[in-house]
């Protein structure tokens, strides 16, 4: 007969819970962690938390800053810090300052709002009332237009920032289709005005910004505090933790709770002692892997601080899985909602992790192509715009190995309109500027 080895019960319950509790926290987002963590120091004496801002800091090997393809930087200011450092002007509570952040996280690259303020207020779980209110203070802020519902709603708060919102101006923005119909004659006739405030209002008219969000950088990551930073040190990446999103444990274990004799006179104690141990053993082992997960993407991704998305390098999950020796699905749970704050901007970490597009021969990721379609998209003739298969074309001949389908998809992603739309755009501009005031 075989002889059968069986781990004490008490040995089995506690490996049990530290498996347990180790799984529970790495798929707590940072408000449920801190919201353990909070119940875990209320309720047990023995767990205690350090204050400091950082840790864990950690140096990946040198960077390669060779100068790659089709690569550019864009130094513009982020749209999202732009408008987060103007909210403590204009709000006063932290409820406000919430519902701003939704509205922020639906701002389109043109500066305008993207869904019905009703659409994000029920999404979101505020009352619709308190939104609309937010939004009139978000649509006081520098640069007029910002937060417009659409291009008229923009006109028109450029218009009031001016002081130049009169009935007549009114009307015409209201009308803004008419004007690719109407002469100015018959225009002034039609709003039973004069034909020479007319021109002076499409004069006014012509000199708006349509899209006061393109002065920006855009940034698609929501603007929080970031839980991790990326800095550059003589060529070397330095990442620290932010401890408000990895908090530090400390266990404060009395002598009476030290004593294996004492506890077998508390279990209660024990248990809390056991708690204690095994909830600061599951945040090192959250905070260390995640430490791993990011020195992991950018041994990958070394030019993205310097060079951004465009030198992106084809990358996927289950490659930085082998990397650093876990699941596919422990780096997934950890990026979910991680972010860096880089020169880059703050960023999700998710954004970094692209299919390859081949280009010249060679696997790089979709944000050469979206470069190659803004710059395409620059330069063309605004009377006669590029087609989604003109512009297939153009990528064809570039190296781009990609289908029609992508190339639509990925013209809509970056918030350039249908080609239909933009020759439109493009004649009202025209007719704005042929508008002349008579001498």
């Amino acid at each position: 007969m075989g002889l059968i080895l069986t781990p004490k019960p008490s040995q089995t319950r506690a490996l049990n819970r530290s498996m347990i509790q180790a799984f529970d926290v790495m798929r707590m987002s940072k408000a449920d962690m801190l919201d353990h963590l909070s119940e875990m120091i209320d309720s047990n004496p023995f767990v205690s938390a350090d204050r400091a801002t950082h840790d864990l800091g950690t140096f990946c090997p040198p960077c390669d800053f060779q100068e790659g393809p089709e690569v550019s930087c864009d130094t513009r200011v982020s749209l999202y810090h732009h408008v987060s450092e103007q909210l403590p002007l204009i709000l006063s509570s932290k409820a406000e300052v919430e519902i701003a952040l939704a509205l922020l996280a639906e701002i389109e690259p043109s500066g305008w709002l993207g869904k019905p303020v009703k659409a994000v207020a029920r999404n979101a779980g505020y009352d619709e009332a308190q939104c609309e209110r937010v939004l009139h203070h978000l649509q006081t802020l520098e640069p007029a237009g910002l937060f417009a519902r659409d291009l008229r709603d923009c006109l028109r708060l450029q218009a009031i920032d001016r002081g130049l919102l009169d009935d007549l101006m009114d009307q015409l923005i209201t009308h803004l289709d008419d004007l690719l119909e109407f002469d100015l004659q018959k225009l002034a006739k039609r709003l039973h005005a004069d034909p020479r405030d007319v021109a002076r209002c499409l004069q006014h008219i012509r000199r708006m910004d349509p899209k006061p969000g393109t002065r920006f950088q855009y940034d698609e990551a929501l603007l929080r505090d970031c839980d991790a930073i990326l800095t550059i040190v003589d060529r070397e990446l330095l990442i620290e933790l932010n401890r408000s999103s990895f908090p530090r444990v400390r266990l404060t274990l009395s002598p009476m709770s030290q004593s294996g004799d004492d506890l077998s006179h508390s279990s209660q104690l024990g248990e809390l002692v056991n708690s204690a141990k095994s909830f600061k053993a599951a945040l090192d082992l959250r905070s260390s892997t995640t430490l791993a997960v990011i020195k992991a993407i950018f041994v990958r991704q070394r030019d993205f601080p310097t060079k951004g998305y465009a030198a992106l390098r084809p990358m996927r999950m289950s490659e930085v899985a082998d990397d650093i020796g876990v699941s596919e699905a422990t780096v997934s749970r950890i990026l979910t909602g991680l972010m860096l704050q880089c020169p880059q901007g703050n960023i999700a970490l998710r954004s970094l992790f692209c299919a390859p597009v081949m280009y010249r021969g060679q696997p790089r990721t979709k944000h050469v192509a979206l470069q190659i379609i803004r710059k395409a998209i620059a330069r063309e003739d605004k009377r006669a715009p590029l087609s989604d298969t003109e512009i297939f074309r153009i990528l064809s001949e570039a190296g781009l190995d990609l289908s029609r389908r992508t190339v639509t998809k990925y013209r809509q992603s970056i918030g350039l309109s249908a080609p239909a739309l933009r020759r439109k755009h493009a004649e009202l501009s025209m007719l704005l500027l042929q508008q002349r005031s008579p001498d």
